[in-house]
């Protein structure tokens, strides 16, 4: 009768080794390929979270510099608008009156 050379546990057939240890060490390498697959899967997870952080700053920046863009016209256009109906009310017609159109 053979022994298993871990635990001297009888064997069948010519292997080395009893079905019992067989067996922890296949739950051994499938524990060690699990923690790498959960491993693995945690850092895509991190990398996705700081992926999706930077998109949202750049977002938010882009989104800032539209509006501040934006408040800037608003602003010019503003300013410009006393310039534009004091043209249109004063200018214009006092213009076209010295050029005799009605």
């Amino acid at each position: 009768m053979q022994r298993c050379n871990d635990c001297a546990d009888k064997v069948v057939d010519m292997d080395s080794l009893c079905t019992a240890c067989r067996m922890a060490e296949w739950r051994h390498f499938q524990d060690e390929e699990a923690a790498k697959r959960l491993k693995r899967e945690a850092l895509e997870q991190h990398r996705d979270a700081y992926l999706g952080r930077k998109k949202a700053m750049r977002d938010a920046i882009r989104a800032g510099v539209i509006c501040a863009l934006t408040i800037l016209l608003l602003l010019a256009m503003v300013a410009a608008a006393k310039d534009a109906l004091q043209y249109e009310w004063e200018t214009k017609p006092a213009a076209l009156k010295a050029q005799g159109v009605k």
